[in-house]
């Protein structure tokens, strides 16, 4: 993959593959009228006689398996499938639309046609499991087009927030899905996480946040400690530390304080315990003026 941008839809995009090219091409003379390539021309003709017993014997091996009373054998769908591909029935083209970040190679390679030559033995069931699990895809739809096609059409899942984690950095999506591995600059309008668990619960986190945009928009890093609590690192020092229980509530105290005790030169909002807010006072530098357990209490107010 390779960066195309620093707008906050895309930021990578899957390097290009060759896409297959259609077996049906217009004239200038006529374009309404297909061009067929020769080969596959005398190929249909002399299999067509076998495309009605292939198609025929297909029929009866799947009413057979579906009533249960009889199970044909791996060389007969083997046989059936050969006739179908004589008769210019095998699946050759995949048409993908729909993704701008997932590379071809990787659909194509979830398609798997190599296992499936006919649409008699392609499951789409199983190719769509195995689409949706690129990191990239949030859905994924399949449609038959007879004889020989296939389409697929990806949606994509959108990214959310930059997580860092240890000396790496991955951008995520709102369920914490982990879409790529990035450099620590990369989408900088995206929030910052850090911390275990920090990408799984980062969505129910910015939902209460957006209720407070001004508070918003001071926060540098999300943190997440001990996988059941945030800290909120703020832009140009300080700190506000949120309980792990009634964060709402919490984070509605911080917003009514953050301005004044900026102004006052404070320095961290410790809201850890319920009902009282503990302030820490910068000095110098931004240094911390004593610890939690000295802390000038404000209640109701700095």
């Amino acid at each position: 993959m390779r960066q195309i941008g620093s707008g906050q839809a895309s930021w990578w995009r899957a390097s290009r593959s060759p896409t297959p090219r259609s077996v049906l091409k217009a004239t200038a003379a006529d374009p309404r009228r297909p061009l067929i390539n020769p080969t596959r021309r005398s190929r249909r003709k002399l299999g067509l006689p076998l495309a009605a017993v292939a198609l025929a014997g297909a029929t009866a091996v799947l009413v057979l398996a579906g009533s249960g009373t009889a199970r044909p054998t791996a060389p007969a769908l083997a046989e059936i499938e050969r006739m179908l591909e004589l008769a210019g029935y095998g699946l050759t083209q995949v048409s993908l639309t729909g993704h701008r970040l997932t590379p071809d190679s990787d659909i194509f390679e979830a398609v798997d046609l190599a296992s499936a030559p006919t649409m008699l033995s392609f499951d789409s069931r199983a190719t769509r499991k195995r689409i949706e699990a690129l990191s990239w895809v949030e859905k994924a739809s399949i449609e038959r087009v007879f004889p020989d096609r296939i389409e697929v059409h990806i949606t994509e899942r959108t990214p959310f927030a930059v997580w860092r984690l240890g000396g790496r950095h991955y951008l995520i999506d709102k369920t914490g899905r982990v879409l790529a591995t990035v450099p620590p600059s990369m989408a900088p309008a995206l929030p910052r996480l850090a911390g275990d668990g920090a990408a799984a619960e980062a969505a129910g986190l910015f939902a209460l946040l957006a209720g407070h945009p001004d508070l918003m928009r001071r926060i540098e890093v999300a943190e997440r400690i001990g996988e059941r609590r945030w800290t909120l690192r703020l832009r140009g020092g300080g700190a506000i530390e949120l309980p792990a229980d009634g964060v709402a509530d919490a984070l509605a105290r911080a917003a009514a304080l953050t301005t004044v005790a900026r102004d006052a030169g404070i320095n961290e909002i410790d809201l850890r315990v319920p009902g009282r807010t503990l302030v820490r006072e910068s000095r110098g530098g931004g240094q911390l003026a004593g610890s939690a357990a000295d802390a000038r209490v404000a209640t109701g107010g700095i």
